[in-house]
C-alpha cells in the first residue's frame, strides 16, 4: 500500500510517501534560499509524494527562538 495513490479530500498524492518538515533553519530572513530548492526539490523528484517545508516565519517577531 505505500505506493499506491492516495486521496485526501480534494488531494490526489502519488503515494504514501511523506517527507516530514526537517527544520535546518536555513533560511535568510524567513525567507527560502536556493539550498530549499535543491534539497526539497530533490526529495520530491525523488519520488515522494508530499514534501513538507520546514518552519518559516512571517515577521521577526514569530521567528523560534534558538
Amino acid at each position: 500500500m505505500l505506493f499506491s495513490t492516495f486521496i485526501l479530500r480534494s488531494v490526489t498524492f502519488r503515494n504514501r510517501i511523506f517527507v516530514s518538515p526537517m527544520c535546518q533553519y536555513s533560511s535568510k530572513d524567513g525567507l527560502p534560499t536556493e539550498w530549499h530548492l535543491v534539497h526539497l526539490g530533490s526529495r520530491a523528484v525523488g519520488g515522494a509524494g508530499l514534501v513538507v517545508v520546514e518552519a518559516t516565519a512571517i515577521s521577526p517577531e514569530g521567528e523560534l527562538v534558538r
